[in-house]
């Protein structure tokens, strides 16, 4: 989009209105992010949708848009700036047809009597719409100092384009968006769309390079997928499977190690002595834990009442039984468990996400 590029706007009352033409960088984010989740989270689903909106944008409209475009001016330049600039202004203009004051105003300065009011005032803004028109496209497409008219035939079909009904101008506007905005996802994704408007052999390629796309993609997951399942089967191996033991419970690691933290600066209070005993260290131990494993065991044993002691006892143990082995670690394997956890969760969520995508895909084959 042309830069410092300026739209001057006359209105009746000699207003200049005066704004820098829009980027499509700045403007349509809705569109573009909406359609760059899915190019990124499902391919296929983008696929189709850019194959619509390719299938909508026909040639006839990529063509007579193609004449907008001039060495400075964009297609979308001069789209966006007549829905910001001018199309206020005709709406403007067509709300005065029905406005009594206006009308009264018109009547009576003009000596018109009522039946022929409405007729001239519709041929008065018809014939000042037509004139705004021209001096939209004279600011978008301006004529050289020298008198050269180098946009005379890009002002001439913005002029025709421009004359239709605004909600044809409008859906032109959106079908055209809609396009380049796949285009360039697919482009920056390197995702190959068919267009059902180019030629019969650029087709019959495109579609022999998604089959190839595909068979890449399905093949790196495949491989992916086994690498992931060999480093769960490495992960699960240390410490005798403590990373499952923990993820199976839900704990969370953080709150866990918090405690253990805490513990350890109990016993670093104790005298010497006192801190080579495994009694007092226990004592320490329960003390420290005792909220975390109470409310741990709540959580397990939903009808306390009809729950048996021997039941109760074996929860509240293996609860017992999971921390020690936590805070039994030295700090070398506490601070490579919490890199193990965290490689461990990253992984599940890649497996997801890949198998998600199969299924993705798997709904458009």
């Amino acid at each position: 989009m042309a830069k410092g590029i300026k739209v001057i706007v006359y209105t009746n009352a000699d207003i200049i209105m005066i704004n820098i033409l829009p980027n499509i960088d700045n403007r349509e984010q809705s569109t573009r992010q909406r359609l760059n989740d899915i190019a990124l989270t499902n391919t296929e689903a983008f696929r189709a949708e850019a194959t619509k909106a390719y299938h909508k944008h026909t040639t006839q409209e990529r063509k007579s848009l193609s004449k907008l475009k001039s060495k400075d001016i964009t297609i979308y330049n001069v789209l966006a700036a007549w829905q910001d600039e001018l199309l206020p202004l005709l709406d403007s203009l067509g709300e005065k047809q029905t406005d009594d004051i206006f009308c009264k105003f018109i009547s009576k300065n003009l000596i018109l009597n009522k039946d022929n009011l409405q007729s001239k005032i519709e041929q008065l803004i018809t014939e000042r719409k037509k004139e705004l028109l021209t001096d939209f496209t004279l600011n978008i497409y301006p004529l050289e100092k020298n008198g050269k008219d180098k946009h005379k035939s890009q002002r001439k079909q913005a002029l025709k384009l421009l004359s239709l009904p605004k909600s044809s101008i409008i859906n032109i506007k959106t079908r055209f968006v809609d396009y380049i905005i796949c285009k360039e996802i697919a482009n920056k994704n390197n995702l190959t769309v068919i267009d059902a408007h180019s030629s019969f052999i650029k087709r019959g390629r495109n579609k022999s390079l998604i089959r190839s796309e595909r068979k890449k993609a399905i093949k790196s997951e495949k491989k992916q997928l086994i690498y992931v399942k060999s480093r769960f089967d490495s992960l699960s191996a240390i410490n005798g499977g403590l990373i499952n033991v923990i993820l199976d419970k839900g704990w969370d690691l953080m709150t866990v190690l918090a405690l253990r933290n805490q513990y350890e600066k109990s016993v670093n209070k104790l005298s010497k002595k006192d801190e080579k005993n495994a009694v007092k260290r226990l004592e320490i131990f329960d003390k420290e834990t005792k909220s975390f494993k109470k409310e741990q065991a709540d959580s397990l044993i939903v009808d306390s009442d009809q729950a048996n002691l021997e039941t109760t006892r074996a929860i509240t143990k293996d609860i017992d039984a999971l921390l020690l082995r936590i805070f039994d670690l030295t700090n070398v394997q506490k601070n490579q468990l919490v890199l193990n956890i965290k490689e461990y969760r990253e992984l599940t969520q890649e497996k997801a996400n890949i198998l998600q995508t199969q299924s993705n895909r798997a709904k458009y084959l």
